[in-house]
Parts: structure tokens; sequence; C-alpha cells
């Protein structure tokens, strides 16, 4: 378990002697329950479940200091009646997504209106209560944002209208929503995070500790319900509730694959989402959903040693200069995955299930949008003339080979044979889609036919893909009040979440979606704590 200093403010509870708890005894929902006694041991857990030693104890305790865990922390301080909170992040400094996002956020100015919309964006999958406080979350976001002390002057807002269209054109209902965002120009404006995060380094009733990984939640085995954490070697009581704001799984390789089934997956952003509030939510009965869900996969080119992406703006591509061949040398999909951009180009008029492209992690298959399982190696292949055009950034590398990034050879079967495909499968490859191109139709995947461009002139060059992701939404099951759910539905008491943990999202996700989430969700789950 990582050490390091804690940043704390101000210490609002000190008392002069730890707490117990004795009697009926409590469960410390951690390794020592589940038979891992020695990795418990280790760990500094009490496996002795009949007693607890408090070493502090607050009102709230929020874990995760990213953007939802920020909104819920300083909605305590803000709203309360004067209750301590406890906000503790893993790192040394946030490490999630909320630090790298681009701050773009969802808002409505008619929230009954934006609930159509999620609901034809989510389909069955969330139930409408839960999406209707969500769009309730969606009116305030503008005000409450000003609130917290981001400038009108620093905003720039793209407003709901009929005559906009944002992710998904094809549904006349996609004008019911808007978005806003910080100035990047501005060099004053503060992006949504660092706002938050001034807020509560501000407060006199939030006690902020950095390096202070959760390992387990504490609960009580006879009524259910959740009393505090044991977090960094220690055991923190919840007076009033803890509130779970981990973010997702995108950085646990085992985790991704068990669930969503692609392997050698990388996230954009930071490293710190390994599914740690996922695992102690699991032990102490949570129930589950949306674990599939997330803005991703697409396959995005990185260096030949596989240690980092050309770029990590998710929206970049080049791939419209040559094609996207597997192992075995062979298109395998759509393979112009920067086609997210394309949406901006969709007529409101045209048929969801014939357009092509990558929509913040789903692509168009079969008539229906849903998540790829990608491959955990594949081969963007281009030639000379795909280089000049800009196969490869000249900003970046003017000699990709010789950098690292791409392989290249003076034929076809020499470069099959440096990437290790089988030769004959890449020729034909090859002279397939340069007859598509001579006919202007991409007959095996519909790819838009200005993304097409030949493969025929040597040198022919090679660059390796690996699936990319910007974050996961699947974790525990939420109730319109923020409270985590058990598998018969029942909220386990003093337990709530916010943001991508258990996100609402499971089906078409809308840009800009996550992080109004995690501000609608965050306010939530304070306000029903400080109403207990």
């Amino acid at each position: 378990m990582k050490q390091g200093v804690h940043n704390e403010n101000h210490l609002s509870f000190a008392p002069s002697r730890r707490n117990f708890l004795k009697g009926a005894g409590l469960a410390v929902a951690g390794s020592a329950v589940f038979g891992l006694a020695g990795c418990a041991s280790k760990q500094g857990a009490s496996s002795d479940a009949s007693q607890v030693a408090w070493d502090d104890e607050y009102d709230v305790i929020v874990v995760g200091a990213g953007i939802a865990g920020l909104s819920a922390a300083v909605t305590v301080a803000r709203e309360g009646k004067g209750e301590t909170c406890l906000l503790i992040e893993k790192d040394a400094m946030p490490n999630g997504n909320s630090p790298f996002c681009a701050g773009y956020m969802l808002y409505a100015d008619d929230a009954d209106a934006a609930l159509e919309y999620l609901k034809w964006l989510t389909g069955d999958c969330t139930p409408e209560p839960v999406l209707k406080a969500y769009a309730d979350g969606l009116k305030e976001n503008i005000e409450w944002s000003k609130s917290i002390g981001i400038k009108e002057e620093w905003m720039i807002i793209d407003a709901p209208g009929a005559d906009k269209t944002y992710e998904y054109p094809e549904s006349h209902l996609s004008g019911n929503i808007g978005m806003w965002h910080h100035d990047t120009k501005n060099p004053e404006a503060k992006h949504l995070h660092k706002a938050l995060l001034d807020l509560a380094q501000e407060s006199d009733t939030i006690t902020y500790k950095t390096s202070c990984p959760l390992d387990s939640l504490v609960q009580d085995p006879a009524t259910k319900e959740i009393l505090g954490v044991y977090a960094n070697k220690k055991y923190y009581r919840a007076k009033k509730g803890v509130v779970m704001c981990c973010g997702g799984f995108e950085s646990n390789q085992e985790m991704l694959f068990d669930y969503t089934g692609v392997a050698g997956a990388f996230p954009y952003a930071g490293n710190a989402n390994t599914g740690d509030g996922h695992k102690a939510c699991a032990k102490i009965g949570a129930d589950f959903w949306h674990m599939h869900a997330g803005a991703s996969y697409w396959l995005s080119c990185r260096n030949r040693d596989n240690t980092k992406f050309i770029s990590v703006v998710f929206s970049f591509t080049t791939k419209q200069y040559g094609i996207t061949v597997g192992t075995n040398g062979r298109r395998f999909y759509q393979d112009y995955d920067g086609a997210c951009l394309l949406y901006n180009q969709t007529s409101p008029e045209s048929d969801l299930r014939a357009n092509v492209g990558y929509r913040h992690g789903i692509t168009q298959f079969g008539g229906e949008w849903t998540h790829l399982p990608l491959p955990s190696k594949a081969w963007f292949v281009f030639d000379a003339k795909g280089l000049v055009d800009g196969a490869f950034p000249a900003d970046i590398s003017t000699d990709p080979v010789a950098d690292g990034w791409a392989y290249t050879a003076a034929t076809l079967q020499d470069l099959a044979a440096q990437i290790d495909v089988p030769v004959e499968e890449l020729q034909k490859t090859v002279e397939t889609w340069n007859g598509f191109c001579d006919n202007g139709e991409d007959v095996a995947f519909f790819r838009p036919a200005d993304t097409m461009q030949k493969i025929l002139e040597p040198p022919f060059y090679a660059m390796r893909c690996a699936p990319a992701l910007l974050n996961t939404d699947g974790g525990p099951v939420r109730s319109p009040k923020a409270e985590i759910l058990d598998p018969g539905g029942v909220p386990i008491k003093g337990l709530y979440s916010a943001g991508e943990f258990g996100s609402v999202w499971g089906h078409k996700y809308n840009g800009a979606g996550n992080v109004a989430e995690c501000t609608s969700f965050g306010r939530i789950a304070a306000r029903s704590l400080i109403a207990e």
C-alpha cells in the first residue's frame, strides 16, 4: 500500500481517545473476511471482526478526489449544517480521469426534455427515476458551476436547440441538451476540477488526505450498515455515510478482460483507476450494472515498443491514409475509427442503423451500436504517399522509423515479415482495398469514401495499434438518491456513489455526460447524507 504525506486542512474532530465499537461486532469487509487473512495481515487490517478501533471519525467520508468526489465534499461543506467531511485520495494527487479530461459538461434548460433524450440513449438499461434525478441535475449544472467560482467569461456555452445535433443527430431529441466547457484560450480560466479542488482545500470542514488508498469498507454484520472505511492502515468512522467516487477500472487489465473481453488495452488518462472500490463494494454485497460500458474501445497508434500513444487526444486519427489489419493480415472492422467525428456530417434524417463510425466507445455493428471486442494488437498500414499526406504527424516526428514509431519495407512481403503477419493475406487485403478505392466504395465495412486512400507506392509502413479507452462506466447499482443497492434493490445503509463509479450510462453515451454525472450525483449523494 502506497505511503505518502497527508495533505490535511482543518481537522474538525480531535478525540482525546480512540473510539471503540464492541458488542455484536463489525465486519471489516476486506481480505480477512474473505479468507485471505495472510494478505490482510500484511496490510494491517484487523482480523478480529468483533472489535474495531477507530483512528478518527467524521460525519461523511468521500472516497476519491475527482470531480465526483469533490462535488460531493464541497456540497457537504456548502449546504450542510457544519458536518465534517474526510476526502481521501489514492495517489499523491488525483490520478483518474478528472484532472486530464477536457471538462465538457452536459446541461439542460428543460429537465423533462433532457429526460426524454436520456431515455432514448440508455434504452432499458437504466430505470427512469435514476435518469430523472440525473436530468434534474443537468438543469442545475450551469448556475452551480458559476456558484463554485467558474466565471461566466470563462465559459463557452453551446445551448440546447432544435437545430443542435451533438452526438446523435439521428434522434430528434438530440437538441434537448446543451454543453459547456471552460475557455482553454483564456489563461485565467479554471478547469472545473481545479476550481473544486481549491474550494475543498480552503474549507474548514473538509479534511483532504492524499496517498490514502481505500482498502475496505467497515460493515455492521447484523444491520449491513456501512460504518466507515479502512484506508492507509487506519480506520475512519463515517457517522452519516460513505460516498464512493472511485471512477472506473480502466487501469486494471484483468477486470477489463473479465467484463469486456478485451486484452492489452490502455487508458488515455491517469492510471489510478484499478477497480479498488468495485472490489470493496462487491465484498459487502452490492449489486452491479453496466460493467461492459464506457468510452471504449478503438485501436490507437502506439510506438513499436508499445509504451506510449502517438496522441492522447481521443478523437485523433490519421487512418484515412491507410487501413488497419489484424495479426492475420486482414481487415476486420470499419477501421477509420476517428469516425466519431462523422456525426457532425450525419444528416438528422438519416438511418442510425446504416450510419458508420465510432461514437465515444460504441460502433455500428449489424445495425446496432455496441462495444467491439477488439484485438490486443493490430497494424495501421500505409504507403509513401500516405506518409507525405499525413499518416504520421510531422510535428511529432519527421522520421517515424528512426524514432521508433513505425516499421518500413520496400515491399509488402518484407513488411509482413517485420510485423509477423501472413504475407499472402496482407497482399490480398491490400489488393482488395485498392480495388475498393478504385470503385469509390468500401463494400466490406462501408468506410466513408472521403476516408479511402490506396496503398500503392513503396516504401510501405506499419504502425502498431492497441485498444484505447477513456474510461469504464460500470459499478454498483445506484438509486435516484445516489444510494448503492444490494441485489434485491434495497439500499445499503450508509453507502452512496457518484460519477463513473456505477454510471447511468450503459448503452449509447453522449459526450460530456460523465462530467455532468460527476457533478449531478456528487450533489445528490451529499444532499442525501445531509438529510440523514
